[in-house]
């Protein structure tokens, strides 16, 4: 009988994927095993604010930490760039579960629309 094999999570970003203005552009992906379980992208200004515009956890490795090990990597960025803050964009004000994990980290919401929110950790 063989062990169970622990499935470790890998993160590999590009935190330069394209550069606009006065924004770094990143791109973040989660890998379990060898397959591609979550990613996120954004973009954030030294010194200024750090936004994720999107994140996505594959459905079947949802509720296991994935999404906030990612987060938690991007904060890290966040204070290693000086960003006074970090912002979540665009979240549905439906997901509940999203929301139950932001709020979870300290973030604050700020209502864009009477379907969207979005969340700020200040400092990140």
């Amino acid at each position: 009988m063989h062990p169970l094999k622990a499935n470790v999570l890998q993160l590999k970003a590009d935190w330069q994927y394209e550069e606009s203005e006065h924004r770094q552009h990143y791109v973040i992906e989660a890998w379990l095993d060898g397959e591609l379980a979550g990613r996120a992208y954004g973009w954030f200004q030294p010194g200024a604010e750090f936004v994720l515009e999107k994140i996505e956890v594959d459905r079947a490795q949802r509720s296991r930490g994935y999404g906030t090990a990612v987060i938690e990597q991007l904060r890290a960025k966040a204070r290693e760039k000086g960003c006074r803050e970090f912002v979540i964009k665009g979240v549905r004000a439906a997901n509940t579960r999203a929301i139950r994990l932001y709020e979870s980290m300290g973030a604050q919401p700020v209502r864009t629309s009477d379907t969207l929110i979005s969340f700020v950790i200040a400092p990140p």
